[in-house]
């Protein structure tokens, strides 16, 4: 969300457009947004108030200049980044009772599989065998796939790697992550009991760490942003606002509270109430009403200087 508006395939070469002037002792103010459209055309829109929820090391360090980040890379080189993911999408012929709709895979060894993800050198371990999630939405929702048939989405946490690669479709991803997910499959199929599991395979495609760092800007190639240690989770994240620039909020999962839907959603909720005034530890009320313009928010609250 960028000055109100969404635009998808989008890029944004500046989250500042022109930052007005400040007076002195004051925050310079932000003043809209440029991006390009996925056709390539140029777009501009004037913003009293930016919120951007993108990947918070990009909008820190891409989009800003030096000397407005709050965020600067010194702040990212004390930082852990969480795991990565090789994604696995699935179209499989024939029905799958053995799996739930949702299906944890644990290995018993979980100290040598947190290795493999936080203390390894980059490109030269993947847990083995992973711990691996499985969501079969068509036990659920018949929609999701045609009759008879069965929609896998399969999640292999790895490290934060971009070097492993991307993914792709029908095997033609990168050489580790297609491996990565060869043994995942071999690896469901034995342990749920559903032993020609990759032959049933009608449908496949891949998503590697440097998908996420290509398509999404994630820090490193992560899947969660900022790893969730005791001095990276909730008020010890990065705050929802610029303190360099009056009027830039962020949300999403790299700030606080942290990671997963739920927090990621609580974030834009903490930037509602950060404009609004609110300093209840209570949800906003539902349906929320809307403010019509800024200067029914409470003075002073769109201040980037505000903790």
């Amino acid at each position: 969300m960028l000055g109100g508006e969404y635009e998808p395939a989008a890029t944004v070469p500046a989250a500042v457009e022109a930052p007005r002037q400040a007076a002195k002792g004051q925050l310079p103010h932000v003043g809209g947004v440029n991006w390009s459209d996925a056709e390539g055309r140029a777009h501009s829109i004037d913003a009293d108030l930016v919120v951007s929820t993108a990947d918070l090391h990009h909008s820190e360090t891409d989009l800003l200049l030096p000397e407005l980040q709050t965020y600067p890379e010194s702040y990212w080189e004390k930082r852990t980044a969480g795991p990565s993911a090789v994604l696995i999408l699935l179209g499989v012929r024939g029905e799958l009772p053995e799996l739930e709709h949702h299906t944890l895979f644990f290995t018993k060894d979980w100290r040598s599989n947190f290795r493999a993800i936080f203390d390894s050198p980059p490109g030269t371990a993947v847990p083995d065998p992973a711990s691996i999630y499985v969501c079969r939405p068509s036990a659920s929702d018949p929609a999701v796939a045609p009759d008879g048939e069965e929609n896998l989405f399969v999640l292999v946490p790895i490290a934060p790697d971009v070097s492993l690669g991307r993914g792709g479709v029908d095997g033609d991803g990168d050489a580790r992550i297609e491996t990565i997910a060869d043994a995942a499959i071999e690896q469901i199929g034995a342990w749920a009991g559903i032993p020609d599991l990759a032959s049933r395979i009608l449908v496949r495609r891949t998503v590697g760490p440097a998908d996420f760092a290509d398509d999404f800007h994630a820090w490193k190639g992560t899947a969660l942003g900022p790893a969730h240690t005791l001095r990276q989770s909730a008020m010890f994240r990065a705050k929802g606002v610029s303190s360099k620039v009056d009027g830039l909020y962020y949300a999403g999962a790299s700030t606080m509270p942290g990671v997963g839907l739920p927090m990621c959603l609580i974030s834009a909720e903490l930037v509602i109430k950060r404009l609004r005034g609110d300093v209840s530890t209570t949800p906003l009320a539902e349906p929320l009403e809307p403010l019509d313009t800024v200067d029914r928010m409470v003075p002073g609250a769109p201040s980037g200087g505000r903790s």
